[in-house]
């Protein structure tokens, strides 16, 4: 009778913990199953969520030992459809994961009975509407709470303040409107507080930094706040991270930030900031990522930087700074990333900058740096992107450049660089880009090239010399070729046009003679193709024809003759045809497209009649199988004739 008795209340108990308001957790999860669409060609994913199955052992699912669900992880799957409001009924649930699952409608407000939960991530979805206060209020254990890149919008809910185990707070990504409430000063252990990449307005509050557990601070990114940077962040306790940039602010950067002597990130890029870097700033020890680009500073770096033993990444690219850059940048121990592009600093690039063996990326783009190119930014071999352009380096290119197999751009145009280019350069693995135009480059080009990562190689207005090398053909990934303005001489090689992937070739403005390759047939994804201003011979290259990617053509100032094929009018993408000052003969075509073409692309052939000229004597005494004898030579036949016969009268 006992058993019996202990066996129905055991069961009994069962009954009111499963099915309070007549669902389970089971049926909570059924519904969300329901809820949802799964792609049709991910049909296996929620494929075990079945009635057969017990619900503990769903993908996903994590339960205790009552059988109660406490995690529920789903993430970076193909899902539509929405939360359902039975899940309210998983009141035990400690984790809630849903992350990019393509998930959108509002939050259901049946979430607010999910109190023993303490991690909520359903970031990377569409969510939408507003997202109500009292839904989080009554999470008390609540530790982290991740809404990122949603559609959320209206204010931002001040309830969150009450939740006094809340470390981590992401509300950015969203549409959020409104100021920035000054109640969130209150925070008692938060921790990180993400706001960036919404559209909030009014002045950030100063009172935020009241909170002395807050690690990272973000709150740039579309977001458009009033006035500038509170001098107040200066007092932040444990601040590591602080990341304003693109809000609109204004102002000078405050001297008072150098206190924060944790901070290892300041990102201050894309505002309106002024006036000159603070010295102060040098009591950020343990800054590593420094990014103050886009803005409007003037003055130099600080020589008080030189404290800053730990910086790894100097952006400080497209403001008015100017003046020489401090020796010191070449000491610095960690620096890996140093971008100062349109500035005006002056003088040299010091000369043991890369010695650290750490640089990976250097851009000094549109300054007034002069002097000759360090030798040892590849020194640790692990430089990737080079890239000096528009100032006024001059001085050979370092031979070390040609064994930094780590290198994937390497762009030095518009300097007054010199002497030849070092040949490993054609070899280097990774190399993708070598732009290097508009240089004092001398010498021929190196006879072997086996690159098999080169993309584009453009070094027009040099003074390179020789032929132009046969191994260009060797590099298999090659688009874009442009050696225009040197000193060429020679044939173009065959070889190039077995590169089927060159699309773009201009080789103008060089001593190149000869007939242009039949062979450019081969290279079907050309699309745009400039021999002009050479020497060549021959008549039009019918292998041109074959092209019917090519939309730009430019063979004008050579010496091509013949006739001009009527098939170049049919080829439909070409909008850019040159074909002036050559030897063509003839009437021009009128098919297909030729007959939209400017005049001015056939002038300067003496022997080329337009489409609108009425007599061609050229065609006409071409079609002539008996041309007649000029007039002059009949009549000087007739007075020979006539003095012959008075003499024998």
């Amino acid at each position: 009778m006992l058993k019996f008795v202990i066996l129905h209340v055991f069961f009994f108990i069962i009954i009111i913990f499963e099915f309070s308001n007549g669902f389970s957790d089971y049926d909570a999860l059924m519904k969300l199953k329901a809820s949802l669409m799964v792609a049709s060609n991910t049909s296996e994913i929620l494929d075990d969520w079945k009635v057969e199955n017990s619900h503990c052992s769903f993908s996903g699912v994590s339960c205790d030992e009552n059988f109660r669900v406490t995690s529920l992880t789903i993430s970076y799957v193909p899902l539509f459809g929405t939360i359902p409001p039975e899940i309210g009924i998983l009141n035990k649930l400690v984790n809630l994961t849903l992350v990019s699952d393509n998930l959108t409608g509002p939050v259901p407000v049946e979430m607010s009975n999910l109190t023993s939960i303490r991690f909520i991530n359903i970031s990377g979805n569409v969510f939408n509407g507003e997202l109500q206060g009292d839904i989080v209020a009554g999470m008390t254990e609540l530790e982290a709470f991740d809404v990122y890149n949603n559609n959320f919008s209206g204010r931002l809910p001040v309830e969150f303040v009450q939740l006094k185990n809340l470390k981590i707070l992401y509300l950015g990504g969203n549409f959020f409107n409104g100021e920035i409430p000054e109640d969130y000063s209150e925070f008692q252990s938060l921790q990180i507080l993400g706001l960036q990449q919404n559209e909030l307005s009014g002045k950030i509050p100063a009172s935020l930094s009241r909170v002395s557990t807050l690690d990272q601070l973000l709150t740039g990114y579309s977001n458009s706040f009033e006035g500038g940077i509170p001098p107040e962040f200066g007092s932040f306790k444990s601040l590591k991270l602080l990341d304003l940039g693109g809000c609109n602010l204004n102002g000078e950067i405050p001297a008072s930030l150098g206190n924060l002597k944790m901070l290892h990130t300041l990102f201050l890029p894309f505002n309106n900031l002024s006036g000159e870097i603070p010295p102060e700033l040098s009591g950020m020890v343990s800054l590593n990522f420094l990014d103050l680009s886009n803005n409007n500073l003037t003055g130099g770096i600080p020589e008080a930087f030189s404290e800053l033993k730990n910086l790894t990444w100097i952006n400080m690219f497209g403001n008015r700074l100017a003046g020489p850059l401090p020796p010191f940048i070449g000491d610095l121990p960690n620096l890996e990333v140093l971008q100062i592009w349109g500035n005006n600093f002056t003088l040299e690039l010091p000369q043991n900058l890369g010695r650290n063996g750490r640089l990976l990326m250097l851009d000094v783009t549109g300054n007034q740096l002069t002097g000759p190119i360090p030798k040892d930014l590849c020194k640790g071999g692990n430089l990737r992107l080079l890239i000096l352009m528009d100032n006024d380096f001059f001085g050979p290119l370092p031979e070390e450049l040609g064994g930094c197999k780590s290198l994937t751009k390497i762009r030095i145009m518009k300097n007054f660089i010199n002497g030849t280019i070092p040949a490993g350069i054609f070899n280097l693995p990774e190399l993708t880009m070598l732009e290097l135009d508009d240089n004092n480059l001398t010498g021929e080009l190196p006879n072997k090239m086996y690159s098999q990562s080169l993309q584009s190689a453009s070094m027009s207005n040099n003074w390179i010399t020789g032929k132009i090398p046969q191994a260009f053909g060797d590099l298999p990934n090659l688009t874009t070729l442009s050696l225009q303005s040197n000193k060429f001489v020679g044939v173009i090689p065959e070889a190039i046009f077995n590169l089927k992937k060159l699309y773009e070739i201009n080789v103008s403005d060089n001593n190149l003679s000869g007939e242009i390759p039949a062979s450019i047939a081969t290279c079907v994804q050309l699309t745009s193709i400039d021999f002009s201003r050479n020497s060549f011979i021959g008549e039009f290259p019918r292998g041109i024809l074959s092209l019917f990617n090519l939309y730009i053509l430019n063979v004008s100032r050579n010496q091509l003759k013949g006739e001009i094929p009527t098939e170049l009018g049919h080829m439909e993408s070409l909008t850019v045809l040159d074909l002036s000052y050559n030897q063509f003969s003839g009437r021009v075509p009128i098919d297909g497209q030729l007959k939209d073409f400017s005049d001015t692309m056939f002038s300067g052939n003496p022997n080329l009649c337009l489409p609108q000229t009425a007599h061609c004597p050229i065609i006409s005494t071409s079609q002539n199988n008996n041309p007649s004898i000029p007039a002059s030579k009949i009549m000087i036949v007739i007075i020979v004739v006539i003095t012959t016969i008075s003499l024998f009268i």
